[in-house]
């Protein structure tokens, strides 16, 4: 069973056996070159970089470690696929951020191929290396499932840490900080052994304020600096943002006394640029003035997280990339209500591919504890479209429309979830319909707002059609009325819908969350 985590800027797989839970695997083996050689680089993730080669005689891709340092690639292309990229942008960093859309692509690829090309040459690795322990008889294969990544990330950081006086009833904060996003979610703990069971506390946030800023205002701070000096140009600016992104951003602690050094090798010692031997030297005091803005926005994150809490938090547990960093999580300690202690997990860069597996082995053997989610709250208002009788005080008379017996109705949004509900993922949440079967389509009233998610097509059994009652409208024509009902359940990271008539399922519709 293996579990893939496609990051911003990196991705990870893990995989375990049903068997052997309690030993799970990451891949760290990937390919640098285009050989069948399942070796190379050894490393946690993989770059989430594509490239494409035009040698003769065909189009090849490349992606991850096996794209030359020189070459030109496609990365962040993940951010792309968010329709709402703007809403989450902070005002504050937005003239940092680029409209992910805008991106120039090639002539052949679109924003939806770029990711499925990578995630396609991800996956035939993974296939790669898991034939091999499918062969040794290491390895089941297994279903698709699909998990948030703040969940997942929470899962594995609650198991990791449970020697950090966490008890049952006691309420913490996870802060996934990625290279593009951050996500916040707080969970109540319910139970910790043998199950881990949670509930939440708090609709998840979150915000495009991850480590790729600090990248972004890096370069504006080099580019302020230097582009005016004739030694500079594109490949001094790469290797400067190399070093940056390999190194500086990683180990900078807030330690404004430091002095760190760049390669601009080519520009002339000049010092008031502070170029010397082809180095630029920034000092601690413009790292942090760097930083500072991207880390105020995470903090603000987490008050607000701690604020929309049920219950009181008692710990911050931060995780993933970004959240390696200490002068984050020092920054975090220093801005939060003090009885909130900032806790770093083990594997925090992996958490999320980790805790995902360990959600999927629980659910997959009865001899393996459970890790159950009882309820989550929601973070939007669902709801289904629906025709009510038309109010002349209410409605809009130019979207009226008359049914078969002369009565005016018109088509509404019939909300069954509000922000903020608790929701059950064992329990449905049902709600009845009747539908005249001839009813003519009428235009249905668009809220910006207001996002379809899906269209549900389904087909009666044969011996329900048959049962279908025939009554006779105003106009003298028969039509079918069907009485039916909708069962939603909703996931972590999707909601399954099914359609039921005469107590029996007729169909279903999965709507995964973007």
């Amino acid at each position: 069973m293996s579990e893939i985590a496609p990051g911003t800027t990196y991705s990870g797989v893990a995989w375990a056996q049903i068997s052997a839970p309690e030993s799970p695997c990451l891949i760290n083996q990937w390919p640098v070159d285009n050989s069948e050689s399942l070796g190379g680089t050894t490393s946690e993730k993989v770059p989430t970089e594509l490239a494409f080669s035009y040698e003769r005689p065909s189009r090849r891709i490349l992606w991850g470690f096996q794209i030359p340092n020189e070459m030109p690639r496609l990365h962040w292309f993940k951010l792309r696929l968010d329709p709402d990229q703007k809403e989450h942008i902070i005002p504050s960093l937005a003239k940092f951020h680029k409209d992910w859309k805008q991106m120039s692509l090639p002539h052949h690829a679109t924003i939806e191929s770029v990711p499925t090309d990578y995630l396609r040459s991800l996956l035939n690795h993974v296939h790669s290396v898991l034939k091999i322990q499918l062969e040794a008889g290491l390895c089941e294969t297994s279903d698709i499932h699909i998990i948030s990544e703040p969940e997942a990330a929470a899962i594995h950081a609650l198991r990791a840490t449970r020697p950090n006086n966490l008890e049952v009833d006691d309420t913490v904060l996870l802060i996934d900080a990625g290279d593009g996003t951050v996500d916040l979610i707080t969970f109540t703990i319910e139970q910790l052994l043998p199950c881990l069971r949670l509930r939440e506390a708090a609709a998840g946030t979150g915000a495009y304020c991850g480590s790729s800023l600090l990248n972004r205002r890096f370069e504006g701070f080099l580019r302020q600096r230097l582009q005016s000096n004739p030694g500079w140009d594109s490949d001094k600016l790469d290797y400067a943002m190399k070093r940056f992104d390999a190194y500086a951003k990683r180990q900078f602690t807030g330690d404004t006394t430091d002095i760190f050094s760049f390669p601009v090798h080519g520009i002339a010692d000049d010092i008031e640029l502070k170029v010397h031997r082809g180095m630029l030297r920034v000092s601690g005091e413009e790292m942090h003035a760097i930083f500072l803005p991207v880390l105020d926005e995470v903090v603000r994150l987490t008050n607000q997280q701690i604020k929309l809490s049920k219950s009181s938090v008692k710990a911050a547990l931060v995780v993933g990339g970004f959240g390696q960093n200490q002068f984050l999580r020092n920054h975090i300690q220093e801005n939060i209500p003090s009885d909130v202690r900032v806790l770093a997990p083990p594997d925090g860069w992996t958490a999320v591919v980790r805790g995902a597996l360990a959600k999927v082995l629980s659910q997959a053997s009865p001899s393996i504890p459970r890790i159950v989610i009882s309820s989550r709250v929601a973070r939007m208002h669902y709801g289904h479209v629906m025709s009510v009788p038309y109010d002349i005080q209410k409605h809009d008379t130019n979207r009226a429309y008359w049914d078969y017996y002369g009565r005016r109705y018109i088509i509404v949004m019939n909300w069954f979830i509000h922000q903020g509900d608790s929701i059950s993922e064992t329990a449905p949440i049902i709600t009845y319909w009747e539908r005249k079967s001839s009813l003519t389509r009428t235009a249905q009233s668009t809220h910006h707002g207001v996002r379809q998610h899906a269209t549900m097509k389904a087909e009666l059994d044969d011996d329900l059609q048959r049962k279908i009652p025939i009554k006779t409208g105003q106009d003298g024509e028969k039509y079918y009325f069907i009485d039916y009902a909708f069962h939603a359940n909703y996931f972590s990271a999707h909601c399954d819908v099914s359609l039921w008539y005469e107590g029996r399922h007729q169909g279903s519709a999965q709507i995964t969350y973007l």
